[in-house]
């Protein structure tokens, strides 16, 4: 009975980890929230668009890249960024974690979506 008790609390312990981990990735990239995005990444230019951040290996970027290509195609402004062979774009927008989608208005960075995210949140957040 006992071990079933300290299994529990390994479980949890570890459940909470992963929360406080979320967390502290998510606050280093809401960071550049505000920022000019070419100030960063002097290639990244435009007025609203978005960056998708994701790895060829990342299961929830397999489900999401086939509706970011669908987006891309139907004329919504958006860039791909392959983190495996591109990390420095990444480190310099604090993101830690994919996919990601960086939401850019007026030239800055309006904000970071993380995870598996909803085609339509993309475009809501540009046309805001």
């Amino acid at each position: 009975m006992k071990i079933l008790y300290i299994g529990a609390a390994i479980i949890a312990a570890l459940f909470i980890l992963k929360i406080i981990l979320q967390i502290v990735i998510l606050k280093k990239a809401k960071k550049n929230v505000g920022v000019k995005l070419s100030d960063i990444l002097p290639d990244f230019r435009g007025k609203d668009f978005f960056v998708y951040l994701y790895s060829p290996s990342c299961t929830p970027c397999i489900r999401l890249t086939p509706h970011i290509k669908n987006l891309i195609s139907k004329g919504v402004r958006g860039k791909m960024v392959d983190v495996t062979k591109n990390m420095e774009v990444a480190r310099k927008l604090g993101i830690m974690a994919t996919p990601s989608v960086v939401i850019v208005k007026d030239g800055y960075i309006k904000d970071i979506l993380m995870g598996l995210i909803k085609p339509e949140d993309i475009e809501k957040q540009l046309n805001q």
